[in-house]
C-alpha cells in the first residue's frame, strides 16, 4: 500500500474535504465549550437558547427548536431545566394555548454575558491561526453556504427521520 500524503497530521484524503474539516472543527469547539461551560452548571445547548432569547424578546419552543434543529421533546427539557433555575420564565401565548412563550430573566442575561465571554474565548483560541480578515472571510463564506438551508428550514417544518 502506497504512503499517503499528510496536511497538517491528517491524511490528505480527509483533509481535501471541506466538509469533513467543517464538520471536525464545529465537534472540536463544541468540546472545548462544553468545558468550559462546566463550572457555570450548563452546557452549550443551554448556552445556545440563552443566547437566542439575550436578543429576541420572548420566542416559541417551537421556534427555538426549529433553529436549533432539535426534536420538539428535547427543546421541552431544556426549557424545564433553565425554567428551574431560574434563568428563563415561560408563560402561554395568549394568542395561541397550545404554545409556550418563553424569555429570559436577568439571571439568565447575567449568566448568558458570563457563558458568552466564555465562548468568545474558545472561538478566538480555536480560530488564533487566522488573521480578523481570514476569519471575517471564513464566517461569511460559511454563512452564504448555508443560506439555502436556512430559508428552506423557514418554509418548511423539519422532516423526522
Amino acid at each position: 500500500m502506497a504512503e499517503e500524503s499528510m496536511r497538517g497530521g491528517l491524511p490528505e484524503g480527509l483533509a481535501s474535504v471541506a466538509g469533513f474539516q467543517l464538520s471536525k472543527c464545529g465537534w472540536w469547539l463544541e468540546q472545548r465549550l462544553e468545558e468550559e461551560l462546566q463550572p457555570l452548571g450548563i452546557r452549550v445547548r443551554h448556552f445556545l437558547v440563552l443566547a437566542m432569547l439575550s436578543t429576541s424578546g420572548a420566542l416559541s419552543q417551537q421556534e427555538m427548536a426549529g433553529y436549533l434543529l432539535l426534536d420538539p421533546t428535547l427543546m421541552v427539557g431544556l426549557v424545564d431545566e433553565l425554567e428551574a433555575r431560574g434563568l428563563c420564565e415561560r408563560t402561554r401565548d395568549p394568542r395561541d394555548r397550545r404554545r409556550y412563550s418563553v424569555r429570559i430573566t436577568e439571571d439568565g442575561l447575567a449568566l448568558h454575558h458570563r457563558a458568552r465571554a466564555l465562548a468568545d474565548e474558545v472561538g478566538a483560541d480555536v480560530f488564533g491561526p487566522l488573521s480578523d480578515d481570514e476569519l471575517r472571510t471564513v464566517v461569511k463564506a460559511i454563512g452564504r453556504v448555508m443560506e439555502p438551508f436556512w430559508a428552506e428550514q423557514r418554509v418548511r417544518p423539519r422532516r423526522k427521520r
